[in-house]
């Protein structure tokens, strides 16, 4: 598996069109409208996302056993708590809770352009009616983006730069640590921590651990480890920068 595909570059460039469209007539409609009128095309693609989720937990009953991969310790699962509780909840604590789906959502956004053959494949795209699993994982992929594109748009975020750091480290930490005992465990590979779904990195992986052991999983899993926080917070940064670009042409002031 590598990073790109041809197939992956016409999916995304249409939806990327569509989902700026749908944002940018989502913010003339409701932009003044209040809070709580905003959320509800959020709330509505968080609703789906459990739909689907529900339907795949089904999907992976079939055939009398269940497919662990299945379970919902992906990173990309993560949406699955918090996108309903962003959606949905706006007391006390909605300022954890929010700034842990803005940088998960952001880290999905970014990687989806950096890597989407190691979100879905090329195969999924292209054979979209042909299978729930492919169905599911682009449908939900995709779903998020919208969701990231909307929550900007409607400027649906909350921006403290050093809560946010503080917040993201820590949440991210914990999710590494519980998926990693998780993959070890069950031997099912969560946020490619059993193994790397991308080829060449694969081989210098099993190339470390044939030279050092044991030595050289605990050398992928922390290095793993520590580029996933600090992807989250070049994705929080980037999209920071992408609220000043759209608060500067639509005239608003930044957060």
């Amino acid at each position: 598996m590598g990073l790109w595909t041809m197939t992956h570059l016409y999916q995304l460039a249409i939806t990327v069109v569509v989902f700026l469209g749908v944002s940018i007539l989502a913010a003339k409609t409701l932009g003044k409208c209040k809070t709580q009128v905003k959320y509800i095309p959020l709330q509505v693609i968080a609703v789906i996302l459990l739909v689907l989720e529900v339907m795949k937990q089904i999907n992976a009953t079939k055939g009398g056993s269940y497919d662990l991969y299945a379970l919902p310790f992906h990173y990309c699962s993560l949406f699955l708590y918090f996108l309903p509780i962003h959606a949905f909840y706006h007391g006390k604590y909605s300022h954890i809770t929010d700034t842990v789906a803005l940088a998960c959502l952001a880290s999905l956004f970014f990687d989806m352009f950096i890597m989407p053959d190691n979100i879905y494949s090329a195969a999924n795209i292209t054979g979209y009616f042909d299978s729930f699993g492919s169905f599911h994982t682009v449908t939900f992929h995709n779903l998020v983006l919208l969701y990231y594109m909307l929550t900007i748009a409607l400027r649906l975020y909350k921006i403290d730069t050093k809560h946010d750091m503080k917040v993201m480290t820590v949440f991210l930490a914990i999710y590494v640590t519980i998926a990693a005992i998780l993959s070890y465990t069950l031997k099912v590979n969560f946020h490619n921590l059993y193994r790397c779904n991308i080829g060449f990195i694969e081989e210098i992986r099993l190339a470390v651990i044939d030279s050092i052991g044991v030595f050289g999983t605990i050398l992928y899993v922390v290095l793993l480890f520590i580029l996933t926080i600090l992807f989250a917070y070049a994705a929080y940064f980037l999209t920071r920068l992408i609220i000043k670009v759209v608060d500067k042409i639509s005239g608003k002031k930044s957060a």
